[in-house]
C-alpha cells in the first residue's frame, strides 16, 4: 500500500492553485465559444439554403425573408391533417365535394412555410401543362366569373380570382327564398358573391406553383376534410393561425399535391371548382352542386 506523507502537497491540489497563464484562458474560452455556436452556425446555414431551395413565394429569398419565416415558425400547426371545423355561420352551409376517390400515390414530403411546397413527386412538364392548360379553359369558359392574375399570395405565379364581389357574408342571412329553397324569379338577378375573405380580400381561389405543380387554394371546412382524408393534400402549417388576434391565413387553406397522370387533372380542377364554391357561392357548370350561384338568401342544406 502505498503511503502519501501528510506534508507533501497531493499533485491535484498543486494543479488547482497553480496561476492559469492569460493565454490558455483565451484558448479556454474560445474553445467554449466555438463548441456552442460553430453547430448554431452550422444548424442556420443549412436552413437557409433548405429556405433557398424551395424557390420563390411570398417571402422574399433573402436572409431577412428566411428570419421572418423562422419567427413564423412558432405559430405553425401541430398537425396539418387535422381540418378546420365549421360554425353555425360559415356560409355555404355545405361543402361543394360530395365524394373523392383516395388518392393512389402515398402522401409527398412538404417543406416551408412561405415559400409552403412538394419536395418529391414532380410531375413532368407535361403534366403541369396539362393543369396550367385546364386553369386557363376554366377561366375562358367563365369570363364573367373568373380572371386570371398574379397570386396575392405568392405575389407571382398563375391564380384564379373571383371577378366580382359585390355582397358580404351578411347579405346572405336574409331571403326571399323560393318554395325550392333558391330565390324567387321574380327577385334580382343572379350575381356573383363574396362569401369568404381570401388574400387582402381579392377573392382569390387558387394559386398554381411553377416549381412543383402543387396549389394552394381555400376550401369549405367539409370540403378540406375531404381533400386530407383522401390523401389529396393538406393544410398549410399556418392556417388559421393567429398573430395578435390576427389571421395570418385562411383556416381552409390547403396544399392540393400535383397531378401525378394527366388523368388526375380533371380530379385537381374540380377541387379548384370547391374553392370556387368557397369564395363565392358559385357551382361551375360541372361541379358536383351543379351550375349555378348562390345567391342573396339561398342556402344549401
Amino acid at each position: 500500500m502505498a503511503f502519501f506523507p501528510d506534508h507533501q502537497p497531493h499533485h491535484f491540489t498543486r494543479i488547482l492553485s497553480t496561476p492559469i497563464s492569460p493565454h490558455f484562458q483565451y484558448l479556454f474560452y474560445l474553445g467554449v465559444i466555438l463548441s456552442i455556436f460553430l453547430p448554431i452556425y452550422r444548424f442556420v446555414h443549412r436552413d437557409y439554403h433548405d429556405f433557398l431551395s424551395l424557390g420563390p413565394g411570398g417571402t422574399p429569398s433573402t436572409f431577412a425573408g428566411y428570419l421572418r419565416v423562422s419567427y413564423l415558425r412558432l405559430f405553425t400547426l401541430k398537425d396539418p391533417f387535422i381540418p378546420p371545423l365549421a360554425s353555425p355561420t360559415t356560409l355555404p352551409t355545405s361543402g361543394y365535394l360530395l365524394c373523392l376517390p383516395r388518392r393512389p400515390e402515398t402522401r409527398p414530403r412538404v417543406a416551408g412555410i412561405a415559400p409552403h411546397r412538394q419536395i418529391n413527386q414532380i410531375p413532368s412538364p407535361q403534366v403541369h401543362g396539362a393543369l396550367r392548360a385546364a386553369l386557363h379553359s376554366l377561366a375562358g369558359v367563365y369570363p364573367t366569373l373568373l380572371r386570371k392574375g398574379n397570386s396575392c399570395f405568392e405575389k407571382h405565379g398563375l391564380a384564379l380570382f373571383m371577378t366580382s364581389c359585390l355582397e358580404s357574408k351578411a347579405a346572405h342571412l336574409s331571403p326571399p327564398l323560393s318554395s325550392h329553397g333558391k330565390t324567387s324569379q321574380s327577385g334580382p338577378a343572379p350575381s356573383p358573391t363574396h362569401l369568404n375573405p381570401t388574400c387582402a380580400d381579392t377573392a382569390e381561389i387558387c394559386h398554381l406553383h411553377a416549381s412543383d405543380s402543387s396549389m394552394h387554394l381555400t376550401l369549405h371546412p367539409s370540403d378540406a376534410a375531404l381533400v386530407i382524408a383522401q390523401g389529396w393534400g393538406e393544410r398549410h402549417p399556418l392556417a388559421g393561425r393567429l398573430i395578435f388576434g390576427k389571421p395570418l391565413l385562411p383556416a381552409g387553406f390547403v396544399m392540393v399535391y400535383a397531378p401525378q397522370d394527366e388523368s388526375q387533372v380533371g380530379l385537381l380542377l374540380e377541387i379548384v371548382r370547391a374553392g370556387a364554391w368557397w369564395v363565392g357561392g358559385v357551382g361551375l357548370g360541372k361541379g358536383q352542386r351543379g351550375a349555378g350561384v348562390l345567391t342573396q338568401g339561398e342556402r344549401w342544406v
